[in-house]
């Protein structure tokens, strides 16, 4: 589809966070259907896992209990694992926790690109995992990465997720090997820096509000945010984006 025939998307505006937000909001409203059930098995597997993950911290760390001595005027904390037990399951939790949430949410990423390709959305459409593979694979390697970076004091794995979260767009939009996403991410990440970070921290607060109303607003805001980085993806690159 060439620039000049008059079914393409117009090219893509100068990027603005607020236009995201809004594109997100608008294009959630006209794919509600099949994007909710969408979120829906992605916000289920999460949870799901969050439940594993808690169980599986009970019975490895146990709970503590503080008690006050009041001869000697000190706190006593007994029961309970070390603070590395806990620091490395958390560390372990959170690689699995990003691998299985790349997985699933590759389906909402797909979904918001052939939106921003102005196509139309369909449940069978968006429940194929024809790239399931190369999924997977980027997705071990970032959780593995940011397994290690969670080890080494938390902040660095904080760093890793935030420099790769655009691998699976590049992966599945432009068909490219784990390791060249990846590094895709990086570049892309690097050279639109200030609007990236921008466009992160308002993701972040408007999946939290999602998340207060007992999880069910994430079935609206996740997809939102969703489509929001995917309009963020295609206007930082100068790519169409369909109205």
């Amino acid at each position: 589809m060439s620039m000049n025939d008059p079914a393409a998307p117009p090219p893509a505006p100068p990027y603005n966070v607020g236009n995201a937000l809004s594109y997100g909001w608008a294009k959630f409203q006209k794919n509600a259907v099949p994007i909710v059930l969408a979120a829906l098995v992605v916000v289920a597997g999460l949870a799901v896992l969050s439940v594993l993950f808690l169980a599986v911290q009970s019975a490895v760390i146990g709970t503590s209990t503080i008690t006050f001595d009041p001869e000697t005027g000190t706190y006593e904390t007994t029961g309970g694992g070390s603070f590395l037990a806990g620091l490395v399951l958390a560390a372990l939790f959170g690689a699995l926790y990003f691998v299985v949430a790349a997985v699933l949410g590759s389906l909402l990423v797909r979904a918001a690109l052939d939106i921003t390709d102005g196509k139309e959305l369909d449940v069978a459409a968006i429940f194929r995992f024809d790239k399931v593979v190369p999924v997977l694979i980027a997705s071990l390697i970032i959780g593995a990465a940011t397994f290690v970076g969670t080890l080494l004091c938390y902040l660095p794995g904080l760093v890793v997720a935030f420099l790769t979260q655009y691998t699976l767009f590049f992966l599945l939009d432009k068909d490219l090997e784990p390791m060249a996403a990846i590094r895709a991410s990086f570049e892309f990440v690097k050279a639109n820096f200030a609007n990236v970070l921008v466009w992160y921290i308002i993701a972040a607060l408007v999946g939290g509000a999602g998340a207060i109303v007992c999880g069910i607003g994430l079935l609206v805001t996740v997809p939102i945010v969703i489509i929001g980085t995917a309009y963020t993806y295609r206007t930082l690159n100068g790519m169409p984006v369909a109205a």
